[in-house]
């Protein structure tokens, strides 16, 4: 008998398409936005509360997973224009998060650049003036300023291209499920 993963117990599968179901329940349409948010509707934010709650569920599902979203609205007559304004600000709220992961993705390596170059003017200065310079206590001591500096600067961008930037390419790949994500209707 195959072992069930613990996200398999707590969400429904597609049986037709082997995605993974995320159930959310409204009272109406109104509830899937901010409530402090006066934009015009069609333009208006996700509830935060949302918002957090499908985060949660993403990350009980793991990433190679496929997902849909199941509106459940109670005691509402169907409306597909307030069905398509809720896929629009859905995508477009995820968009703007996936944008800026993007910019926050190319700050590290924009970073992580400049700091790979000081350290490798650092490392050449100590290379170069190793050999020009008199020994004296006062020059050892800058020559090993530049070394030390100079790895200590390496460290730090191989730091941010190698672990640092490990969140933001998981995120960015939660926000495209999401952005892809299959959303329907249902209404009791």
């Amino acid at each position: 008998m195959k072992k069930k993963h613990t996200y398999e117990l707590l969400y429904r599968r597609n049986e037709a398409n082997d995605k993974i179901i995320i159930d959310v329940a409204l009272n109406d349409y109104n509830e899937f936005f901010h409530e402090w948010d006066n934009a015009v509707f069609r333009k208006r934010d996700i509830h935060q509360d949302l918002a957090h709650f499908l985060d949660l569920c993403s990350e009980d599902i793991p990433l190679r997973k496929k997902i849909e979203i199941h509106f459940c609205v109670k005691n509402i007559v169907k409306s597909t224009e307030h069905e398509d304004r809720i896929r629009a600000s859905f995508i477009n709220y995820y968009n703007a998060l996936l944008r800026g992961v993007k910019k926050k993705t190319k700050r590290i390596f924009c970073t992580s650049g400049i700091l790979l170059l000081v350290s490798v003017i650092l490392l050449f200065l100590h290379v170069f003036l190793n050999g020009i310079i008199i020994s004296t206590i006062m020059s050892k001591v800058f020559l090993e300023s530049l070394l030390i500096g100079g790895w200590v600067f390496t460290w730090e961008a191989l730091h941010g291209i190698t672990i640092d930037i490990i969140i933001p390419f998981r995120r960015h790949r939660e926000l495209k499920r999401f952005i892809e994500a299959d959303i329907v209707f249902s209404y009791s």
